[in-house]
């Protein structure tokens, strides 16, 4: 969104991501788009397709008996009563709490999770007849099970044929972690699909690569983006949706007991109608404005009059850009574990051809993320400061003497706090006079499972840096800076408590935020200038205290009282 934005600025715009798929999207964002060569392209690969698909999600209409084209097929797990022994079907059963359904023979209580021996069958579909009209969701019959295993011999027949479907194994990562993938004999991304999806998507892909290369890339767009919704990550929320296919929306591999096997071709159709939206909305905020010129290099950037960009994928650990030249930096660095893109996008780049860092699992040697599992390769927060600090290095290189680098970050852990500003104040940058400033989150988020937690921060801090003059360095103090990271945060908290009175959780946090960092960017600059032995223990004090934990918050409440949805100081 920085090099979109700078562009709708009419700027010059060099933009870096390591990460190969957001490289794409935001190409696919700042090209000309020929909305009439698009849906030439659209209208080609549909023809050709349709009928195809059609088949694949191929009923019979309930009512006049013809075949009909399923709007999607809803599997449920059947798994063994841990109480009673009896098998049960999860989708007929009641859900008793987080991933937890209760037998309907005993009442037991069962916790369900998915592995790779997990047994599914298909227990209820929607569909629309084109014949009679007929539009309603039933129950699957013994034809549409048999169809089922039709179409994974089908699968079977196709891959022998040369029909490609990745076969890319799940990295021990993260998110392989998290989700305990490969516990669960899940080890392949395919797995993360249907027998269905699986025929279906490939087959689509076969069709749009059939492209010209000037439409072939939106339609892969269009493509990659549906892969969002056709996967068993895919379920219903008829108090939320009705009966539409509610989209993986997990930053996780969540395999549900209970998911849909969406149309393939009305998701697609679904997701280029967004581009053609998307492109529109781009295209009316230049209109008559200037256009962009897309360049080959950031050199040829920077010797442009106009507007004009590049993207490359690659880490901004070493750009080729002439020192002192860039006016602003811009940047939002990976929240430390929040989310590990890399881990997640390799779901889509696998899909794509072999181009441009694309159609392979993403190198993420330089992504600066902090584990939160334990797995060969993991990075700690010391690790993450490091990739920060060569970053932040190399942009103050390129950066005028009166630049700013701008950044965005978030994060409930002070040991990422700590490692970014650590990072930025070794690599010879300051944070200037009330640079901490506050924004707030995006309303639609609010509601998300992480948000809701008592005392997250809806939103983002931004903070403004400027390199340290020429020759001007951080001096020693006499004596090692011995506050610790608890009475820095409590004294802060008193601070705002005193100045503003009671306080809910989140809006606590955010104040904290604000008034803590300066203080933090002073012991930074004690422990920088003591040597690098008490900058590695400040890492290791920030790194143990789990204050922004609001399942951990036993060091507020030593000081502090909590009642009626608000902290309060405590009465004498």
């Amino acid at each position: 969104m920085t090099v979109v934005e700078g562009v709708l600025q009419g700027r010059r715009v060099v933009g870096y991501d390591l990460n190969p798929l957001a490289i794409f999207i935001c190409k696919m964002e700042l090209l000309e788009f020929d909305a009439r060569e698009f849906a030439a392209g659209r209208e080609r690969v549909h023809r050709r397709f349709a009928s195809v698909n059609d088949n694949i999600f191929r009923t019979e209409c309930r009512k006049c008996k013809a075949s009909a084209t399923a709007h999607w097929f809803e599997y449920s797990a059947f798994v063994d009563c841990c109480g009673c022994g009896l098998r049960f079907c999860v989708a007929a059963s009641s859900k008793c709490g987080v991933g937890t359904w209760t037998c309907p023979h005993c009442d037991k209580s069962n916790r369900i999770s998915v592995t790779a021996s997990t047994a599914f069958e298909i227990v209820n579909v929607s569909y629309e007849c084109r014949d009679c009209g007929c539009s309603e969701m039933c129950v699957a019959s013994e034809a549409d099970k048999a169809w089922e295993r039709k179409i994974r011999e089908r699968l079977a027949q196709e891959e022998r044929e040369g029909l490609r479907i990745p076969s890319e194994e799940i990295p021990d990562c993260n998110m392989q972690r998290e989700s305990a993938l490969h516990k669960k004999g899940i080890r392949q991304f395919r797995q993360l699909f249907t027998d269905r999806h699986l025929l279906a998507i490939a087959l689509l892909r076969q069709e749009i690569l059939e492209e010209n290369e000037a439409v072939q890339d939106w339609l892969l767009l269009a493509f990659s983006s549906t892969l969002r919704y056709a996967n068993r990550m895919v379920t219903r929320n008829p108090a939320w949706r009705g009966d539409q296919p509610l989209e993986w929306a997990k930053p996780g591999f969540w395999m549900p007991p209970v998911h849909l096997e969406a149309n393939l071709l009305e998701q697609f159709e679904r997701r280029c109608g967004a581009v053609i939206r998307g492109k529109a909305d781009y295209e009316s905020k230049m209109a008559g404005l200037f256009r962009a010129k897309r360049c080959a290099s950031a050199r040829e950037v920077l010797n442009e009059q106009g507007c004009a960009f590049y993207v490359n994928a690659q880490s901004a650990t070493k750009m080729a850009i002439q020192k002192g030249s860039i006016d602003a930096i811009i940047t939002d660095p990976p929240y430390g574990s929040y989310v590990h893109y890399a881990d997640l996008c390799n779901f889509w780049t696998i899909w794509f051809p072999k181009r441009d860092g694309l159609g392979a699992i993403i190198d993420d040697t330089e992504e600066a993320v902090i584990a939160r599992k334990k797995f060969p390769g993991a990075k700690d927060a010391r690790r993450y400061q490091q990739l920060l600090e060569t970053c932040f290095t190399e942009c103050a290189r390129v950066l005028k003497p009166d630049g700013y680098m701008v950044l965005t970050f978030h994060n409930r852990e002070p040991r990422a706090w700590a490692a970014l500003l650590v990072a930025a104040t070794k690599a010879g940058f300051e944070l200037v006079p009330d640079g901490v400033l506050f924004q707030d989150g995006i309303k639609v988020y609010k509601h998300t499972a992480q948000s809701r937690r008592d005392g997250s921060v809806i939103g983002d801090f931004i903070l403004s840096f400027k390199k340290r003059a020429i020759g001007v360095r951080l001096s020693k103090p006499a004596a090692p800076h011995h506050e610790t990271p608890e009475n820095l945060f409590i004294s802060a908290i008193n601070r705002i408590l005193k100045r503003f009175g009671p306080l809910a959780p989140n809006d606590l946090m955010a104040r904290l935020y604000s008034e803590v960092q300066p203080h933090l960017v002073r012991r930074i600059q004690a422990a920088i200038g003591n040597g690098e032995d008490m900058t590695e223990e400040l890492l290791r004090d920030f790194d143990s205290i789990q204050l922004f934990d609001s399942h951990r918050r036993q060091l507020l409440e030593q000081h502090f009282e909590y009642a009626s949805g608000k902290w309060h100081m405590k009465t004498v």
